[in-house]
């Protein structure tokens, strides 16, 4: 049987078309995939790769957000609210339908606490630091009105995500403690801690997007989140008394749900600019803590009667990105994150009297990424 030479030309057109990674992109042209949420899955084959670098200080302040967290808390003083940390965001097409990404980011808060009047302390750290991990996969389930990577089309993705958060301890030197009519005084200050800063959980959400034009699409989803998260305090004290009251653990257990919706828009091919916004809700909270009876021995960044029951507490964040593409492998982008309540919900470890005591204030910081696609 012969094949007429149309046909033949048409056959071989496509072969190519499906031999191509390309060929069904996965990605509109001038996308950039990291953790602004879109139903498009890197295209196949492919790895987008982000480094950047995060900050908010008095020359870099999000919205006044520093200066307002000073205001908002007598508890805090000096450079509290300064940050500075990297992130890293990979991206890696495995299929045209699925694709798999990690993200981890450093970050070390400043947290500069003022006069504690309770104890006699001889040193206190002024940071917490902390590392934060996700990582999972999108699998892109529907797709409709695509022609080819010029212009966006209606897509519909499932995103399952591990999250893992730690921070390291938060350690001070006391050197005397009073409790009632017994006053103790070291002969060598003695160590006590904020330890065992670590939660882990899962998050899955339901992604849809489309197009409004050419150049401009929205994103909505909505997804479900549980985590576990543990903190405690413990000393070297060897008095047994001011040892047990220094000795306690918190245990959290919580569930969210969150909506959210975005914005991307090509301004120019080489030019995208993407905002989001989402909404964190608590759906429950639950605490246990175990331990220490003797409260009033602590410094009221230990105590654990100080604990908040977050259970209703919600959490708004908006987000932009602009970016600008030098090369089809290169691009640079601009960044800024505000928060509502700081990191409630964010980082669920933040359980402790400590960081929770001014979890219901703004926050935010700025960031500055350079991106690479293979």
């Amino acid at each position: 049987m012969k094949i007429h030479s149309c046909h033949r030309a048409s056959l071989a057109s496509c072969i190519l078309l499906f031999a191509s990674p390309f060929s069904l992109a996965d990605t509109p042209l001038g996308w950039l995939n990291r953790d602004f949420p879109s139903a498009y899955t890197q295209t196949a084959r492919t790895i987008d790769l982000q480094l950047g670098a995060i900050a908010v200080n008095e020359d870099i302040d999000v919205l006044n957000i520093r200066d307002d967290i000073l205001a908002g808390t007598r508890r805090l003083e000096g450079d509290s609210g300064d940050l500075d940390g990297q992130k890293i965001d990979l991206q890696v097409g495995i299929t045209a339908t699925l694709s798999a990404f990690y993200r981890r980011q450093e970050q070390s808060l400043t947290v500069d606490l003022g006069e504690v009047s309770s104890v006699d302390l001889t040193s206190l750290d002024n940071t917490l630091d902390t590392s934060s991990t996700a990582y999972g996969f999108k699998w892109n389930f529907f797709e409709s009105g695509y022609f080819d990577n010029t212009s966006p089309w209606h897509a519909a993705s499932l995103e399952v995500t591990r999250l893992e958060n730690q921070s390291q301890n938060f350690t001070g030197n006391v050197k005397k403690i009073a409790l009632d009519s017994i006053e103790v005084i070291f002969t060598n200050p003695q160590e006590f801690r904020l330890e065992n800063l670590e939660d882990e959980g899962w998050s899955a959400r339901l992604i849809y997007s489309f197009p409004l034009n050419t150049v401009m699409t929205t994103s909505v989803w909505a997804g479900y989140s549980e985590s576990e998260s543990t903190s405690g305090t413990n000393s070297d004290i060897s008095v047994e008394v001011f040892k047990q009251a220094f000795l306690q653990a918190f245990a959290t257990e919580e569930s969210h749900i969150k909506f959210g919706a975005g914005l991307n828009w090509q301004i120019t091919p080489r030019i995208p600019l993407q905002v989001s916004y989402e909404y964190l809700r608590i759906n429950k909270s639950e605490t246990n803590v175990e331990g220490n009876s003797l409260n009033s021995v602590l410094p009221s960044f230990l105590r654990g009667d100080n604990l908040t029951n977050s259970s209703g507490a919600g959490n708004h964040t908006v987000q932009g990105n602009l970016s600008y593409w030098l090369t089809p492998n290169f691009n640079i982008s601009l960044s800024a994150k505000v928060f509502s309540n700081q990191f409630l919900g964010v980082l669920p470890h933040f359980n402790n009297p400590l960081s929770g005591s001014f979890s219901d204030q703004p926050y935010g910081y700025a960031g500055l990424s350079v991106g690479f696609a293979i």
